[in-house]
């Protein structure tokens, strides 16, 4: 059976996004590159909905990406990528496959088979449905050092408490980030 983990970024007050969708706040340092390339050498299937994947494809296929990150860039262009999407028609990013529908049955399906562990990026959507459906087994939240005046939660209009065990806990001395992983209790 797979592992599916969730790694998403919040500010203080625990907001995964601001107000009208902006994530410009979120530090993107030197100390989270190298814990980004450390993380993709797992090589796990990266998930996404619709909206963190036009912002991913946007912006990794690109010169600046390579430039700057060139070994995250590298593995999330070659890695196998899903879309849950029931608005997205086809992708022209390499490695991706769009599934729509009963998304919650077809991870589900997916989840019980062996293969590659699964990674949500971002996909605040995504990880409320299958938090709701109990399909995700760990959570890896980075908090940037920075409150929002406004914005959305995560597990805003979760409808089951999710009961959570801490797992470990990463600093980033530099940019005041940290990054917690909890498991599914």
């Amino acid at each position: 059976m797979r592992k599916i983990t969730s790694f998403i970024f919040q500010s203080l007050n625990g907001f995964y996004k601001g107000a009208d969708e902006d994530i410009s706040w979120h530090v993107h340092s030197e100390e989270g590159n190298e814990y980004s390339e450390k993380e993709m050498q797992a090589d796990n299937i990266l998930l996404f909905g619709s909206v963190t994947y036009e912002l991913m494809y946007n912006f990794w296929p690109s010169e600046p990406a390579h430039e700057h990150f060139p070994v995250v860039a590298e593995r999330m262009n070659s890695s196998e990528k899903i879309v849950l999407s029931n608005s997205l028609k086809k992708s022209e990013w390499n490695n991706t496959t769009i599934i729509s529908g009963d998304t919650v049955r077809k991870i589900r399906e997916l989840k019980s088979t062996k293969g590659k562990d699964i990674t949500i990026l971002g996909s605040g959507k995504v990880v409320r449905s299958l938090t709701d459906a109990v399909l995700i087994d760990e959570y890896k939240i980075m908090i940037d050092p920075v409150a929002l005046g406004e914005g959305t939660s995560i597990f805003s209009g979760i409808k089951n408490n999710t009961d959570l065990k801490f797992k470990s806990l990463n600093t980033f001395s530099k940019s005041g980030v940290i990054c917690i992983t909890y498991m599914r209790s």
